[in-house]
Parts: structure tokens; C-alpha cells; sequence
């Protein structure tokens, strides 16, 4: 007896087919545990982040004037960068809980279109969707981290202008390192506000491609 073997495509359909409207509600359901999982990691993550690094920064400036002068100019040069990089990660994660969100939307509709009655709806129907990216908790984050980093910059240049060794040159070019990070800061910032979840088409999903060959 010949063996009759399926095409990609024709299994694809086979197997969609097999899945009853209750499975797929299943389905969609334990995709929806699983990100709220991660949007939980996500809000830990980013919620821990200042008070480590307030505590952080007030404990090395607490302790600038008991440095030596060489020290304290590794310690100019190293907060302004680092500042950088807690608002730059704490944006990802935001940019990460903004995606989450939306992908939990796009389930709650899809779950409720195949109930044919709206069974689960809270992101679905938050006032606050799509009004501020990450959402309320999550931009409120940035703003925090975005304000510290700001006012350790400040702090910097003051602490640049009491330092008794540094030359005029070396001032100069501090204060435009300064000017660069506050510009990074500020952009990095912007760039959060004017993100959009977007949603990869279904050409590039291995599933339609199959179904396509």
C-alpha cells in the first residue's frame, strides 16, 4: 500500500483544523499566563532599578570629598555614562512591557471574538491603552530614572567646579562631555514616548510560510 505523505501545507490545515474552538481558547489562554509572568518580571525589574541606583549614586557622592583628586575625577567621568546606561535598559524593559501589553490585548479580543461574548477584557478595555507606552507604572519609571539622571549630572558639573586640580582644558571638555550625556538622556527618553507595539506579518511565521510552499 503506497504511503500517502502530507505536503507542509496540507498538514498545516490538518492540524488547525483538529483544534476545536475550546482548544483554541486553551491555547490562547496559557499564552496569556505566560505574559502576565513576563509583565510581572518586567515591572520588577524596572521598579528595582532606582532605588539601587539612588542609593548607589547617594553613597559615592556622600563620600566624593573623602576620595583622592584622581579618584574623585574617575568617579566624574564614570556616573554621567553610567546614567546613561540605567535609562537606556529601563527603556528597553519599558519598550518590553509595552509589547507585552499589547500583545495581552490583541488575546483578550481574539479570546472573546471566538466566545462570541466578552469573557476577559481587562487591557482590552483599560482607559490608559495606548495613551502612554509601557503604561502609567512603566513611564513613571523612566521619568524617575530620567530625573536622577539628570540631577547627577547637575551634581557633576558642581562637583567639577570645586575640584582644586583640574585644568581649564580638562573643564572644558568635561562640560561638553556633560552636554552630550544630558542630550543622550533627553533623546533616549523621547524616543520611548513615540514607540509602537507592531506586529510581524504573517509572512515572515514558519507556519504560513509552510502553508504557502
Amino acid at each position: 500500500m503506497p504511503v500517502i505523505q502530507q505536503t507542509p501545507a496540507a498538514a498545516t490545515l490538518h492540524v488547525r483544523a483538529a483544534l476545536s474552538e475550546r482548544e483554541r481558547i486553551l491555547v490562547l489562554i496559557e499564552e496569556y499566563r505566560a505574559l502576565y509572568g513576563l509583565l510581572a518580571f518586567r515591572l520588577g525589574a524596572v521598579d528595582r532599578r532606582l532605588p539601587v541606583a539612588g542609593g548607589a549614586l547617594g553613597a559615592i557622592l556622600g563620600g566624593f570629598t573623602a576620595m583622592p583628586p584622581d579618584m574623585q575625577v574617575v568617579v566624574l567621568f564614570a556616573i554621567p555614562v553610567t546614567f546613561i546606561w540605567l535609562l537606556r535598559t529601563t527603556v528597553s524593559h519599558a519598550r518590553s512591557k509595552e509589547d507585552v501589553l499589547r500583545r495581552i490585548d490583541e488575546i483578550e479580543r481574539q479570546v472573546n471574538q471566538i466566545a462570541g461574548e466578552e469573557l476577559i477584557s481587562f487591557q482590552s478595555r483599560h482607559p490608559n491603552r495606548h495613551r502612554r507606552v509601557s503604561g502609567r507604572t512603566g513611564m513613571s519609571s523612566v521619568f524617575a530614572v530620567l530625573t536622577l539622571g539628570l540631577s547627577g549630572v547637575v551634581a557633576c558639573g558642581y562637583l567639577l567646579g570645586r575640584h582644586p586640580t583640574l585644568p581649564l582644558a580638562a573643564r572644558v571638555c568635561y562640560w561638553v562631555y556633560l552636554a552630550a550625556v544630558l542630550v543622550d538622556l533627553l533623546q533616549t527618553a523621547r524616543r520611548l514616548r513615540r514607540y509602537r507595539y507592531e506586529k510581524a506579518p504573517t509572512e515572515s511565521c514558519p507556519l504560513f510560510i509552510g502553508r504557502r510552499s
